[in-house]
């Protein structure tokens, strides 16, 4: 695999960080600053270089959805992930318009696929940087003993994410712990429980080092902490069905004084990190490549968007009667086309309370991406424990059901009977899955490791023991001389 996009002897870190560094000629009479970013050999020096990497670290995460790349965004679990599932219609204006993504929509996935490529490029590039600070840091001399390990905490916890979305969308992918040298980029794929065992190494060193975000200043939102570390862990194991995991993750995350919150704000600006957001990443629309691409995207033709990823009408219809979720998920824009029905978690005014972006276009929309919250936590818990503690499971998903229907009567979005059990609960669970994490990106992957997804997906043009994953990207082949083996594509 010659990523030599990634694999630089003189990195670029980021435009967003690393402006520092200047130097002077060994002339006294001659001052001159030095532009441009650093190069490694001269960088990772000191406490103030490791955190400009492990900010470094994140912008890969930020990009996936942000409004620098438009093919990396388009490629994300919000679009790319669930597009072609009962839940999400690809939208746009006409067949041709996203053709990555048409793809998807009815599987018919090539290798030449971008938005592959995109998910293959910038998650490796997070691998990348967090390999840096990784690699570099342990050998600077910190004042401040408890954020040196913090900032080795984080980098393990983001390239447990970078390998997280890796795996889940490839399988098995070339496993690299180290900051390559020339002559070493070509590494052929590890097994998908390979990956899966190093992600959780990652995730249980994070877990250990980092501090929870509640025991810290607001300014610390946005960086990884030992919640999110938690949840992920929570959403690895059970995407291995490693349900005593799940549980025993789930027990320690929900020691931390994380509490549901209105549904109906989640999604608002006054939702960014509320009490029940256990990961988001932060997006800004004050200066130009800050914000987010994935409100334009969904947004209608007609309101100065894309019109991606529309709303099945098989999801509005999971929906109970009266659900106050499914007023505060959707909206109706009559536009001619598509389903006209439009995911408002990620919506401008007004439809929402976040503004139409003024600063670096439409798609430089200040919503925060929120991406695990406690709610998906409590459901994942009720999945792992129905079949040995049904009584549990159900006092979990009720959890969620009450905040559902907040003040009104228990006859909207009523409590699971106490007894329920067996095939019948994990059913609702599903089903609670599905309407309170609707347009969040995890539909495809739930049916994946539930086994539903040949029923539910099959008419849809999706082929068992083959679509699960996507295709390699071929250029990505070709530079490997054939090291790397091919999906089933």
């Amino acid at each position: 695999m010659k990523l030599y996009n990634i694999f630089k002897r003189n990195v670029k870190l980021s435009s967003v960080i690393l402006i520092l560094v200047s130097a002077s000629c060994d002339k006294d009479y001659l001052d001159v600053g030095v532009y441009g970013t650093p190069e490694v050999a001269n960088f990772y020096k000191t406490a103030v270089d490791a955190e400009q990497g492990i900010t470094g670290a994140y912008s890969p995460m930020r990009e996936q959805f942000g409004r620098e790349n438009f093919l990396a965004s388009t490629a994300c679990n919000l679009l790319f992930g669930d597009i072609g599932t009962d839940d999400l219609l690809k939208g746009g204006a006409r067949t041709n318009d996203g053709p990555q993504l048409f793809e998807k929509e009815n599987y018919s996935l090539t290798t030449s696929n971008q938005a592959c490529e995109a998910i293959w490029k910038v998650n490796f590039k997070g691998v990348f940087y967090t390999n840096l600070v990784l690699n570099k840091v342990p050998d600077i001399v910190f004042t401040d003993a408890v954020r040196k390990k913090e900032i080795l905490a984080e980098a393990h916890f983001l390239r447990a994410y970078y390998y997280y979305y890796l795996v889940t969308t490839f399988g098995g992918v070339p496993l690299i712990d180290t900051v390559l040298k020339e002559g070493d980029y070509n590494i052929p794929r590890a097994t998908k429980e390979t990956i899966y065992t190093f992600i959780e190494s990652d995730l249980k060193a994070a877990i250990l080092d980092l501090p929870s975000r509640f025991t810290k200043p607001a300014t610390y939102l946005g960086h990884a902490d030992k919640g999110a570390a938690l949840g992920l862990m929570m959403r690895v194991s059970l995407y291995q069905n490693k349900m005593d995991q799940v549980k025993t993750y789930g027990d320690q995350l929900f020691a931390l004084p994380y509490v549901l919150t209105d549904y109906a704000t989640i999604f608002r600006q006054e939702g960014e990190w509320n009490s029940g957001s256990v990961l988001e990443i932060n997006m800004s629309s004050n200066s130009n490549f800050l914000g987010t691409w994935i409100s334009s995207m969904m947004t209608p033709r007609t309101k100065g968007g894309i019109g991606f990823g529309q709303i099945q009408p098989n999801l509005r219809s999971e929906f109970e009667i009266n659900d106050p979720r499914i007023t505060a998920s959707f909206y109706n824009v009559a536009g001619g086309y598509g389903t006209e029905w439009y995911n408002k978690k990620y919506s401008w005014a007004p439809y929402s309370n976040y503004s139409k972006p003024t600063t670096g276009g439409n798609g430089n929309s200040a919503n925060n991406i929120r991406l695990i919250r406690l709610a998906d936590a409590y459901l994942m818990y009720a999945e792992a424990i129905y079949k040995d503690d049904a009584p549990t499971a159900v006092i979990y998903v009720n959890k969620v059901r009450k905040r559902a229907r907040g003040t009104q009567p228990i006859t909207v979005v009523p409590d699971l009977i106490p007894t329920l059990n067996g095939d019948a609960l994990r059913d609702a669970i599903y089903h609670e899955r599905r309407v309170e994490l609707a347009g969040e990106g995890l539909r495809f992957q739930d049916l994946i490791r539930t086994g539903r997804a040949k029923a539910v997906l099959g008419p849809l043009g999706f082929v068992e023991n083959k679509n699960e994953i996507m295709p390699i990207p071929y250029s990505q082949v070709q530079l490997s001389q054939g090291v790397l083996l091919q999906n089933n594509y």
